[in-house]
Protein backbone atom coordinates (compact mmCIF):
# COMPACT_ATOMS: atom_id res chain seq x y z
CA UNK A 1 0.00 0.00 0.00
CA UNK A 2 2.89 1.99 1.05
CA UNK A 3 4.66 1.68 -2.27
CA UNK A 4 1.11 2.39 -4.22
CA UNK A 5 1.09 6.23 -2.74
CA UNK A 6 4.31 6.67 -3.22
CA UNK A 7 4.09 5.78 -7.14
CA UNK A 8 0.86 7.95 -7.51
CA UNK A 9 2.73 10.63 -5.78
CA UNK A 10 5.49 10.11 -8.01
CA UNK A 11 3.19 10.19 -11.14
CA UNK A 12 1.31 13.17 -10.15
CA UNK A 13 4.31 15.03 -9.88
CA UNK A 14 5.32 14.13 -13.33
CA UNK A 15 2.12 14.95 -14.51
CA UNK A 16 2.49 18.53 -13.48
CA UNK A 17 5.92 18.95 -14.40
CA UNK A 18 5.29 17.42 -17.61
CA UNK A 19 1.93 20.08 -17.53
CA UNK A 20 4.41 23.09 -16.38
CA UNK A 21 6.84 22.26 -19.55
CA UNK A 22 3.90 22.36 -22.20
CA UNK A 23 2.75 25.40 -20.77
CA UNK A 24 5.95 27.44 -20.91
CA UNK A 25 6.82 25.54 -24.28
CA UNK A 26 3.75 27.60 -25.60
CA UNK A 27 5.21 30.75 -25.56
CA UNK A 28 8.36 29.54 -26.80
CA UNK A 29 8.97 30.94 -30.56
CA UNK A 30 10.23 28.13 -33.18
CA UNK A 31 13.93 27.46 -32.86
CA UNK A 32 14.43 29.04 -36.37
CA UNK A 33 13.30 32.48 -34.88
CA UNK A 34 15.35 32.79 -31.65
CA UNK A 35 18.19 30.44 -29.87
CA UNK A 36 17.21 29.52 -26.53
CA UNK A 37 20.37 29.28 -23.63
CA UNK A 38 19.61 27.65 -20.42
CA UNK A 39 22.17 28.48 -18.08
CA UNK A 40 22.25 30.80 -14.78
CA UNK A 41 23.80 33.60 -16.02
CA UNK A 42 22.33 35.68 -18.81
CA UNK A 43 24.23 35.53 -22.37
CA UNK A 44 25.62 39.03 -23.55
CA UNK A 45 25.85 41.13 -26.57
CA UNK A 46 28.76 43.15 -26.34
CA UNK A 47 31.56 44.86 -28.62
CA UNK A 48 34.87 46.75 -28.09
CA UNK A 49 36.32 48.99 -30.35
CA UNK A 50 40.59 49.16 -31.09
CA UNK A 51 41.75 51.61 -31.63
CA UNK A 52 39.64 53.85 -28.33
CA UNK A 53 41.32 56.84 -30.13
CA UNK A 54 39.50 59.11 -32.84
CA UNK A 55 40.93 57.56 -36.18
CA UNK A 56 41.61 60.55 -38.31
CA UNK A 57 43.16 64.00 -36.83
CA UNK A 58 43.90 66.92 -38.68
CA UNK A 59 47.72 67.11 -37.13
CA UNK A 60 48.54 63.24 -37.95
CA UNK A 61 46.52 63.02 -41.24
CA UNK A 62 46.41 66.80 -42.89
CA UNK A 63 43.13 68.45 -43.82
CA UNK A 64 40.61 67.66 -46.05
CA UNK A 65 40.21 69.78 -49.04
CA UNK A 66 39.18 69.39 -52.80
CA UNK A 67 41.07 66.77 -54.35
CA UNK A 68 43.26 65.56 -51.52
CA UNK A 69 44.33 62.03 -51.42
CA UNK A 70 42.08 59.42 -49.74
CA UNK A 71 42.62 58.63 -46.21
CA UNK A 72 42.37 55.07 -45.21
CA UNK A 73 42.20 54.01 -41.46
CA UNK A 74 40.98 50.87 -40.04
CA UNK A 75 38.81 50.13 -37.05
CA UNK A 76 38.31 46.61 -35.53
CA UNK A 77 35.34 45.46 -33.79
CA UNK A 78 36.01 43.08 -30.91
CA UNK A 79 33.24 40.49 -29.67
CA UNK A 80 33.76 40.42 -26.04
CA UNK A 81 29.87 39.16 -25.40
CA UNK A 82 28.78 35.17 -25.42
CA UNK A 83 26.43 35.82 -28.26
CA UNK A 84 27.73 36.44 -32.29
CA UNK A 85 27.20 38.88 -34.14
CA UNK A 86 27.00 40.72 -37.44
CA UNK A 87 26.89 44.28 -38.20
CA UNK A 88 23.38 45.81 -39.46
CA UNK A 89 23.39 49.35 -39.29
CA UNK A 90 25.51 52.58 -39.40
CA UNK A 91 25.01 56.19 -38.45
CA UNK A 92 26.76 59.08 -37.78
CA UNK A 93 26.31 62.17 -35.62
CA UNK A 94 27.78 65.08 -36.53
CA UNK A 95 29.49 68.76 -34.11
CA UNK A 96 30.74 71.78 -35.49
CA UNK A 97 30.18 72.93 -39.25
CA UNK A 98 27.80 69.98 -40.16
CA UNK A 99 27.71 71.12 -43.49
CA UNK A 100 30.98 70.21 -44.23
CA UNK A 101 29.53 66.40 -43.91
CA UNK A 102 28.14 67.08 -47.36
CA UNK A 103 31.62 67.42 -48.85
CA UNK A 104 32.86 64.57 -47.78
CA UNK A 105 33.03 61.25 -49.22
CA UNK A 106 33.34 57.56 -47.20
CA UNK A 107 34.04 53.99 -47.97
CA UNK A 108 33.31 51.37 -45.30
CA UNK A 109 34.05 48.02 -45.95
CA UNK A 110 34.22 44.55 -43.83
CA UNK A 111 37.22 43.32 -44.38
CA UNK A 112 37.32 39.49 -45.31
CA UNK A 113 38.60 37.01 -42.58
CA UNK A 114 41.06 34.74 -44.81
CA UNK A 115 43.55 35.28 -47.61
CA UNK A 116 41.84 35.83 -51.01
CA UNK A 117 38.21 36.96 -49.31
CA UNK A 118 36.94 40.05 -50.84
CA UNK A 119 35.73 42.97 -48.71
CA UNK A 120 32.57 43.13 -48.25
CA UNK A 121 31.41 46.92 -49.18
CA UNK A 122 29.06 48.27 -45.92
CA UNK A 123 28.61 52.00 -47.43
CA UNK A 124 29.82 54.45 -50.37
CA UNK A 125 28.74 57.85 -50.08
CA UNK A 126 28.44 61.25 -48.70
CA UNK A 127 29.20 61.30 -44.68
CA UNK A 128 26.42 63.12 -43.97
CA UNK A 129 24.16 60.07 -45.53
CA UNK A 130 24.89 58.33 -42.18
CA UNK A 131 22.68 60.84 -40.00
CA UNK A 132 20.09 59.28 -41.34
CA UNK A 133 21.01 55.22 -40.85
CA UNK A 134 21.88 53.45 -43.36
CA UNK A 135 20.97 49.74 -42.90
CA UNK A 136 23.74 48.20 -43.68
CA UNK A 137 24.24 43.68 -44.16
CA UNK A 138 27.48 42.41 -42.55
CA UNK A 139 29.01 39.19 -44.41
CA UNK A 140 29.93 37.29 -41.17
CA UNK A 141 28.55 36.62 -38.27
CA UNK A 142 31.90 36.97 -35.46
CA UNK A 143 31.67 34.54 -32.85
CA UNK A 144 32.94 34.90 -29.07
CA UNK A 145 36.39 36.34 -28.97
CA UNK A 146 37.00 36.91 -32.46
CA UNK A 147 36.79 40.10 -34.55
CA UNK A 148 35.85 42.17 -37.77
CA UNK A 149 38.25 44.74 -39.16
CA UNK A 150 36.52 47.62 -40.59
CA UNK A 151 38.20 49.83 -43.48
CA UNK A 152 37.05 53.18 -43.43
CA UNK A 153 38.44 55.82 -46.57
CA UNK A 154 37.61 59.37 -46.71
CA UNK A 155 38.10 62.37 -49.19
CA UNK A 156 36.71 65.08 -50.52
CA UNK A 157 36.18 65.16 -54.53
CA UNK A 158 37.69 67.12 -56.57
CA UNK A 159 34.56 68.93 -57.43
CA UNK A 160 33.67 69.95 -54.20
CA UNK A 161 33.98 73.32 -54.25
CA UNK A 162 35.49 76.49 -52.11
CA UNK A 163 32.37 76.50 -49.78
CA UNK A 164 33.89 74.01 -47.83
CA UNK A 165 37.58 76.18 -46.76
CA UNK A 166 37.73 76.81 -43.32
CA UNK A 167 35.16 74.20 -42.27
CA UNK A 168 35.74 71.52 -39.01
CA UNK A 169 33.50 69.17 -37.89
CA UNK A 170 33.63 66.24 -35.97
CA UNK A 171 31.78 63.15 -36.31
CA UNK A 172 30.80 60.18 -34.37
CA UNK A 173 29.86 57.17 -36.26
CA UNK A 174 28.14 54.49 -34.68
CA UNK A 175 28.15 50.52 -35.74
CA UNK A 176 24.97 48.59 -34.62
CA UNK A 177 25.22 44.41 -34.43
CA UNK A 178 22.16 42.55 -33.99
CA UNK A 179 21.61 38.83 -32.75
CA UNK A 180 20.93 36.33 -34.26
CA UNK A 181 22.79 37.11 -36.92
CA UNK A 182 20.77 34.39 -39.15
CA UNK A 183 17.26 35.84 -38.09
CA UNK A 184 15.44 37.43 -41.00
CA UNK A 185 12.12 36.92 -40.00
CA UNK A 186 12.02 33.23 -39.45
CA UNK A 187 13.86 32.21 -42.26
CA UNK A 188 17.37 31.22 -42.92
Amino acid sequence: MKNKRIAASTFAILIVLILVLVILMADTPTTSACTIHIRKKKPKLDVEISPKVPLFHPDKDGYFYPGCPKITKYLKLINVGDLPFRICKLNATFYGDVYLATGLEIKILELGKGKGEEPNLLYNGTLSNLSEGVEVNGKRAIPQRQSVTLQLTVWMPSTAGNEYQGLSLTADITITVRFPPTHNGGKR
